[in-house]
């Protein structure tokens, strides 16, 4: 299997190459063949993301947006597909 197909099947996923923070059913997960993928240190991981997002929307001014401001890096690699680097700014 190449790692690259994976969550990339338009008849399975609408907009597949798309990065869409909303997306419906994102734990419908083809990489690993069926259900939601657990890993050591997931619930970290969720537990660190929840509280800088709680952080960092407490100090922007209301409303902001947080936009991309170009298209991110891909990693350079041919067995997995994933971002390396994406630039965002906060617009007030």
């Amino acid at each position: 299997m190449w790692y690259v197909s994976g969550n990339r099947d338009e008849e399975a996923i609408e907009n597949p190459k798309d990065f869409i923070i909303g997306r419906a059913k994102p734990h419908t997960n083809l990489s690993f063949g069926f259900g939601v993928p657990r890993w050591v240190g997931n619930h970290l991981a969720e537990m660190q993301l929840r509280i800088l997002w709680k952080e960092l929307l407490r100090r922007l001014p209301r409303p902001a947006q947080i936009k991309v401001l170009g298209e991110p890096t891909r990693v350079p690699s041919p067995f997995m597909k994933g971002d390396e680097s994406m630039s965002v700014g906060i617009d007030p």
